[in-house]
C-alpha cells in the first residue's frame, strides 16, 4: 500500500512538473516568434541603409567628387514602380472552392498547375505518377463531387517522383494536348491528354515516347517552362543543364502510347543547380536562376540564346558579387512588366523586368534554405500569394505597400500541412495549392 502511494505522488510530481515544462515551451514559443519579427525588422532596415549607401550624396555629386554620373544612376524614368502606386481593390482568391484529397493516395502532392484554358489540374506526386483532371467537376452539387473527381483522373506513371509539372500552350504552332513533368530521377515525361483518350469516359491521358530518345538530365529536374508562342520546352536541372526542346508535329497513335518527335534545339550550361526559370517577351526571353550565382540570367531566344546577366543585389556598391539569397521560384507577372522571386531568406522580391531594379521587397513570412518558398500573382498584378514554412497558411501581400492584408489559414479552410508548391492562373483570379496535408486546393474569389 505504502508502495503503491508513493507511486501515486511520484506520478502527481511528473505530471506538474509536466506542466510547468509545457508553459515554458509556449513561453519560448512565443520569445522565438517576438524574436523572428524582430529579426524581419532589422533585415529591412539594413536593406534600407544598403540602399542609402549606394546613393551619392547630394555634396559629393555638386564638388565633382563622385565617380558615377546622374546618368549612370538608375533613375529608369520612375523607377519600375509606376505599376504600385495604388494598393489593390481588394479582390483575390480567398474561396477554398475545391479541395481534392488523396489525388496521390497516401502519398504527397508536390507539384501543381493549370491548363491555360483554366479547366484542367495537372499535380505530380511522391508516388511518381502525373495526375491529370477536371477539378470543375468538382463544384457540381450534391456529395461526393471531389471524391470522383479523383477516382476519375487520368493517372501516368514517371519514371521518379515529379517535382514540377506544366502544361504547352496550344494554338500556338501546335493543336496538340500535352503536359510535361519533370522527375527526380532526371527524366521529363511527355503525356498527351484529351477527353474520351485511350476509352477513358472522361479525360484520358497516354505517354508520348520518342525514338530517338526522350528529355533526360543528369540529375533532377527542378523546374520546366512552356513557351507561350511555340512548341516549346526549357527544362532545368540540379546538373546546371538548360535544355530546350521542340515538340514538332503530330503524335502518331501507337495504341495505349503515341510517338512525338522532339528537337534538342539547345543546352546551356550554368554554374549551379537550376533553381527557377520562366519566359519572358512572348517567348522570346526565357530567364533563368542558377544556385550560388548573384545574377538572372536571360537567355534571347532570338539571337542565338545570348546570355545577359542582370544583378540581383541591385547597384549596391561593393556586394555586386556576394550571394545573400537563392531564388526558388520564379513567377513574371500578369503583364510581364515584372519578375516576382522567392528566396530561401523570408524575403519575396519584385523586380522590373530586364533589370536589377528591385520595386519591391516583401517580408513578414518565414521561408529558409530547407524550406520550398512558392509564389503566385494575382490576376490584377496588384497582389502577391506566398507560402511559409512557420505554418500551413498562404500570405497576400499588398504590392504597393509591401504589406501582408491577409493570411489565410486552417481556419478559414485552409492547409492543415505546409504548401508544397502554388500556381496562379494569368488569365482569371485562380489559385492553385498543394500541401503536405495531401490535399490540393483551387482557389477562387469569394461570390457575393
Amino acid at each position: 500500500l505504502l508502495g503503491d502511494i508513493g507511486n501515486a505522488d511520484q506520478l502527481t510530481v511528473a505530471r506538474e512538473e509536466n506542466k510547468v515544462l509545457r508553459k515554458r515551451v509556449k513561453d519560448l514559443e512565443a520569445r522565438v516568434h517576438e524574436l523572428s519579427v524582430e529579426n524581419q525588422s532589422l533585415l529591412v532596415e539594413v536593406e534600407e541603409y544598403r540602399r542609402e549607401a549606394a546613393l551619392p550624396s547630394f555634396s559629393k555629386m555638386a564638388l565633382g567628387k563622385n565617380g558615377a554620373s546622374v546618368d549612370a544612376m538608375d533613375t529608369d524614368g520612375g523607377g519600375g514602380g509606376d505599376d504600385f502606386v495604388t494598393s489593390g481593390n481588394g479582390v483575390y482568391p480567398t474561396d477554398p472552392a475545391v479541395s481534392l484529397a488523396n489525388l496521390h493516395g497516401v502519398s504527397n502532392p508536390l507539384c501543381c498547375c493549370l491548363h491555360p484554358d483554366d479547366t484542367i489540374l495537372a499535380t505530380g506526386g511522391a508516388d511518381a505518377y502525373l495526375s491529370i483532371c477536371h477539378w470543375g467537376a468538382a463544384l457540381a452539387p450534391g456529395e461526393g463531387a471531389a471524391a470522383k473527381v479523383v477516382n476519375s483522373a487520368a493517372r501516368i506513371r514517371c519514371q521518379g517522383p515529379v517535382i514540377c509539372v506544366g502544361f504547352a500552350k496550344e494554338n500556338r504552332g501546335t493543336t496538340l494536348r500535352v503536359a510535361a513533368a519533370g522527375c527526380m530521377d532526371g527524366s521529363v515525361r511527355l503525356v498527351e491528354f484529351g477527353t474520351g483518350l485511350n476509352g477513358a469516359s472522361g479525360i484520358g491521358a497516354r505517354p508520348l515516347i520518342c525514338a530517338a530518345g526522350g528529355i533526360k538530365h543528369g540529375k533532377y529536374v527542378k523546374c520546366l517552362a512552356w513557351s507561350p508562342s511555340a512548341p516549346l520546352l526549357a527544362t532545368g536541372s540540379a546538373d546546371g543543364a538548360v535544355q530546350l526542346t521542340k515538340v514538332l508535329g503530330q503524335p502518331e497513335d501507337r495504341g495505349n502510347t503515341s510517338e512525338i518527335r522532339l528537337e534538342n534545339v539547345r543546352t546551356m550550361h550554368l554554374p549551379g543547380a537550376i533553381e527557377a526559370m520562366c519566359f519572358l517577351d512572348n517567348g522570346n526571353t526565357l530567364v533563368c536562376y542558377a544556385r550560388e550565382t548573384p545574377y538572372l540570367s536571360y537567355f534571347d531566344l532570338t539571337d542565338e540564346c545570348k546570355q545577359t546577366k542582370y544583378n540581383v543585389n541591385e547597384a549596391v556598391k561593393g556586394f555586386e558579387d556576394h550571394v545573400s539569397f537563392a531564388i526558388m521560384h520564379l513567377v513574371p507577372s500578369p503583364n510581364e512588366k515584372h519578375l516576382a522571386a522567392a528566396t530561401d531568406t523570408h524575403r519575396n522580391i519584385i523586380f522590373k523586368a530586364g533589370s536589377s531594379k528591385q520595386v519591391r521587397n516583401l517580408y513578414g513570412h518565414k521561408n529558409d534554405g530547407f524550406s520550398q518558398p512558392k509564389i503566385a500573382w494575382s490576376q490584377t498584378g496588384q497582389y502577391l500569394f506566398g507560402n511559409t514554412q512557420e505554418d500551413s497558411s498562404i500570405c497576400v501581400w499588398d504590392i504597393a505597400s509591401s504589406s501582408i492584408v491577409k493570411r489565410i489559414d486552417r481556419s478559414t479552410g485552409g492547409h492543415s500541412g505546409q504548401i508544397r508548391d502554388m500556381f496562379g492562373s494569368p488569365t482569371s483570379d485562380t489559385i492553385v495549392t498543394a500541401s503536405y496535408d495531401k490535399t490540393v486546393k483551387v482557389w477562387l474569389c469569394t461570390m457575393c
